[in-house]
């Protein structure tokens, strides 16, 4: 697996709003970028937004600024479990995965994994950190021999939202471990435990995994409303997802793995 892949897979209309209880520019914006060992470039940008019951994800090319796939996320409730569905904006597709497969798949994938020898791979399955908070400064690290964070924090300003965060970042780092092959999602989980319990968001993540000569940085800014062009991008996000061809999971993969191959090809 490359080491990119391994570390970047690593992170309504208005008769809606009338609806429901969620005012006109209240909600949550993060942008998101992705930086590899000293880049000045970021090598992925993400913007994520927080609506009444659900989050979307926007991935962008990070020096167009194209968006080219949309990742939206429902949360479980107590009678039916949750679901991401993909729309890819190149081949108009969509697919769907629910948070119950997701699951299942994370439970075996931790068995297997602390069964290796490898110790990166035991570590991620059941992780352990030394976890020190300097609520002066903001500053969270979690400490280990295989794996190191070190985090700029801010407080929250919503604790609903912060929970609302923290649920959308557990199962979508659980989706890109599907995704992407990556090791078990354990110690990111454990990460955003930790900023839950201190009542903080972070602005700036270091990680350090020791087996891995590659440093990996990401920046979040946190805007704890929508505005006029956030509300545009989720009107266009939901009538893509009427529009767009279903696939399975399968073809949705192919697909987007001719593409990569295309690109490449161009380059």
């Amino acid at each position: 697996m490359p080491a990119n892949r391994f570390f970047v897979a690593a992170f309504a209309l208005l008769s809606v709003f009338a609806a429901n209880p969620l005012a006109y520019g209240e909600g949550l914006r993060i942008e998101t970028d992705v930086y590899v060992g000293d880049e000045i470039e970021s090598v992925s940008h993400n913007i994520t937004l927080f609506d009444t019951g659900a989050v979307y994800d926007f991935s962008e090319q990070a020096i167009s600024g194209e968006t080219t796939q949309i990742t939206v996320f429902r949360p479980p409730t107590s009678s039916r479990p949750g679901q991401f569905i993909l729309l890819d904006l190149k081949t108009k597709q969509r697919t769907e995965v629910s948070t119950k497969r997701i699951s299942g798949l994370m439970k075996k994938l931790v068995r297997w994994a602390s069964e290796q020898d490898d110790p990166l791979l035991k570590f991620a399955a059941e992780p352990t950190f030394e976890q020190q908070f300097d609520e002066a400064s903001g500053m969270l690290s979690l400490e280990s021999e295989n794996w190191q964070y070190q985090v700029a924090t801010v407080p929250a300003e919503n604790a609903t939202m912060l929970a609302r965060y923290r649920e959308f970042t557990d199962w979508y780092t659980r989706l890109n471990t599907m995704m992407h092959g990556n090791p078990p999602p354990g110690p990111r989980l454990e990460l955003n435990a930790a900023l839950q319990t201190h009542s903080v968001v972070p602005v700036e993540i270091h990680r350090k995994v020791d087996s891995q000569s590659t440093k990996v940085r990401a920046t979040h800014l946190f805007t704890w409303r929508l505005s006029r062009e956030d509300r545009a991008r989720l009107d266009q996000a939901r009538r893509y997802l009427t529009s767009f061809e279903k696939v399975d999971n399968e073809a949705f993969l192919a697909s987007r793995a001719e593409e990569e191959v295309v690109r490449g090809q161009s380059k």
